[in-house]
C-alpha cells in the first residue's frame, strides 16, 4: 500500500538531492546503516534523536514528536 510522506521527509530528501547525499553517505556520516536511514527518512519509524541529529545536519526544523511518519494513502476504488 502506497504511503504519503511528511513534509519532513520530502525536505529531507530535497537536501539529500542539493548535497548529492543518498542513504549510503548519512549513514556513514552519522555510523548508522542505510536500512536504518531509508526507514528513518521514509517514516517508517521515529525516533527523536536521530530526527534531530537530521534535522539539524540538513537544516531542517526540527518537527513535533512523531510527525515524521509516514501514513497510509487512501485508495479510491471507484
Amino acid at each position: 500500500m502506497k504511503r504519503i510522506l511528511s513534509n519532513w521527509s520530502k525536505s529531507i530528501k530535497h537536501a539529500m538531492i542539493d548535497r548529492d547525499m543518498d542513504f549510503n553517505d548519512i549513514a556513514l556520516r552519522f555510523n548508522w546503516t542505510p536500512q536504518y536511514v531509508s526507514a528513518l527518512i521514509n517514516g517508517r519509524i521515529y525516533f527523536i534523536e536521530p530526527v534531530r541529529r537530521l534535522s539539524i545536519f540538513f537544516n531542517v526544523a526540527i518537527p513535533p514528536e512523531n510527525s515524521t511518519l509516514a501514513v497510509e494513502r487512501k485508495e479510491n476504488n471507484a
